[in-house]
């Protein structure tokens, strides 16, 4: 069966299928906004995982550091500012948050209720 329009309607399957499978792909799911943390500076808190962590790291050190176990991240409040924690656990899940440290006496005249 040499017949041309079985040939391209078996192409155009394939290349349909081609398709579907391309958008099972992650990069076209959407991304949830990332978790927001607030800790105040000279504070900590914590994030809990429930999968193994393999690796956590925040972009901007200068305003907070990390403190990482097999299920736990630490955040520590350095000084005052924005940066992101993105946190990767053995499984190959990766959760990004939002890093917002408060200078303590923004966390006073506030009242907000922050780990210190």
């Amino acid at each position: 069966m040499d017949n041309p329009t079985h040939k391209k309607n078996l192409l155009s399957i394939g290349v349909l299928m081609l398709c579907l499978t391309a958008l099972q792909s992650p990069m076209w799911r959407p991304h949830a906004a990332p978790r927001c943390i607030t800790v105040a500076a000279g504070g900590s808190a914590v994030v809990e995982s429930e999968r193994e962590i393999e690796k956590a790291g925040i972009l901007e050190k200068h305003t907070a550091t990390p403190t990482v176990s097999l299920h736990r991240v630490v955040v520590h409040g350095v000084a005052p500012g924005r940066t992101s924690l993105v946190i990767c656990s053995k499984d190959g899940a990766t959760n990004v948050y939002e890093v917002v440290v408060l200078a303590a006496t923004a966390v006073t005249q506030q009242g907000l209720r922050v780990s210190r």
